[in-house]
């Protein structure tokens, strides 16, 4: 008698016939905090920006992507969830009676890729604001993501960062002490200081300020990068966000080639 039936769920994307790739990682963002924890219906209210009580209590409004849909009904929101997943962007699992949200493999390589970037933004920030006490967030996450993260520090060129590094290595596991080690020996080696007058290191005020730059620009400003290899303008992908005397350096691959490339925005 204790037995409960299963609630079940159709998935209906209501004609939606594409998402851009900003909505898709914005709907996966908003689920990463509901992994094998919620379902559809709180990442549609999570999106909306919703009031909702239980959503308040789990501190949910705390997502980088909470009320990104805001304007759209949950039902609108709805269906562009459902889509994401009928194109296997994220699956349905049950825990006894209830579905809930888990990635894909297809769709996990976009929000780590996501999630990754995000958290060297903080790391970048905690280390400015000599916030140390911020690595112990970043213990026991996906060692996968963690991976990309310090490969991402890697690229940034920026010594300052070693403290912090030191900080986090302090309190992880072996494995990864290894690593952070690694990363930290690069950095010494390669990298340069933006405390010493360096200026052509990734930051967190560079990032602030291409982000204050319209979308619908910076997505022009993407498609329009010169690769050397295709002897084209091309899309620029996978890139860091530098500073620079001239502006912000946009420094990444050529989504066509795989061609190091770089673009200068004044």
């Amino acid at each position: 008698m204790g037995n409960k039936k299963r609630v079940e769920h159709e998935l209906d994307s209501k004609g939606v016939k594409k998402l851009t790739e900003d909505e898709i990682k914005i709907i996966l963002r908003g689920a990463d905090d509901l992994i094998m924890s919620g379902g559809r219906a709180m990442l549609a209210k999570i999106l909306g920006g919703s009031k909702d009580k239980k959503l308040l209590d789990l501190e949910l409004d705390y997502s980088p992507v909470y009320g990104s849909f805001k304007g759209e009904t949950q039902k609108e929101i709805l269906a562009k969830i459902d889509w994401v997943i009928l194109n296997h962007y994220l699956d349905i699992e049950y825990d006894g009676r209830l579905p809930l949200l888990v990635f894909t493999d297809k769709g996990w390589k976009i929000e780590r890729e996501t999630y990754a970037v995000e958290l060297l933004y903080k790391l970048i920030e905690a280390s400015e604001n000599l916030e140390y006490e911020f690595v112990e967030t970043l213990k026991d996450r996906n060692r996968g993501l963690i991976l990309l993260l310090l490969d991402k520090v890697v690229k940034t060129q920026n010594k300052d960062l070693i403290p912090i590094l030191q900080a986090w290595q302090m309190i992880d596991y072996k494995k990864l002490k290894v690593r952070i080690q690694e990363v930290m020996d690069i950095l010494e080696k390669e990298g340069s200081s933006l405390r010493e007058g360096k200026n052509d290191v990734l930051s967190f005020e560079a990032n602030k300020k291409w982000l204050s730059i319209p979308e619908t620009f910076r997505k022009q400003i993407e498609k329009n990068v010169w690769c050397s290899s295709c002897c084209d303008a091309v899309q620029i992908v996978n890139y860091t966000v530098k500073e620079k005397k001239e502006g912000i350096l946009l420094h990444g691959e050529c989504r066509k080639c795989g061609n190091e490339v770089v673009r200068v925005v004044d």
